[in-house]
């Protein structure tokens, strides 16, 4: 059997055992923002632009697709199991071109709430899809955006639209930095 020659090697000394002081290492971040950026791009279900919906990604979850395992706001968008209830029941009303009766309800509720349990509402692509659904959902019954949001919130002073509006204009002046995320969304 011939002997494998190493990849790659490496003169540098280690680090000694006795060495405890944290050293600085630069990482770039911004690979993550691009993923989520096509992830938006591809599933966004809303007429919500783009740079709105990572804004308000990164402020739900921090770009983390585990985000609230064990706890009932889950995923990159932080879904609550009502929330998924109500998509349910929003796109059975499209599909039917009505508002579903009790039975048509209680079933599309009961299949939000298995969709909800099941490992797939922490799927990235699933979950925006959903949380836009959402988002869409709370458009079609506002007067405004900036309304939509307040009821998805259930704040009446519009805060949480008016730090994820910011961080979309800046970001859509810049829109592979992290910086910009980290800095307008504390």
């Amino acid at each position: 059997m011939p002997k494998h020659k190493p990849l790659a090697t490496s003169q540098k000394a280690l680090t000694p055992v006795a060495d405890k002081k944290p050293a600085s290492v630069m990482v770039d971040d911004s690979q993550r923002l691009k993923e989520i950026r096509k992830l938006v791009e591809a599933n966004n279900k809303s007429t919500i632009d783009t740079n709105t919906v990572i804004c308000q990604i990164y402020m739900e979850s921090r770009f983390d697709a585990n985000a609230g395992a064990g706890h009932n706001a889950r995923g990159l968008m932080q879904m609550q199991m009502q929330a998924v209830q109500q998509v349910y029941k929003y796109r059975k009303k499209k599909e039917l071109g009505r508002t579903p009766n009790d039975d048509q309800t209680k079933a599309a509720f009961a299949d939000g709430k298995a969709f909800h349990a099941s490992a797939e509402i922490f799927n990235e692509a699933k979950n925006i899809q959903l949380g836009t659904e959402y988002m869409q959902y709370w458009i079609d019954i506002s007067s405004s955006i900036e309304e939509a949001y307040k009821k998805y919130r259930g704040l009446s002073n519009g805060v949480y639209y008016k730090k994820i509006s910011a961080c979309a204009t800046k970001l859509a002046a810049n829109p592979d930095s992290m910086q910009v995320l980290r800095d307008t969304l504390k």
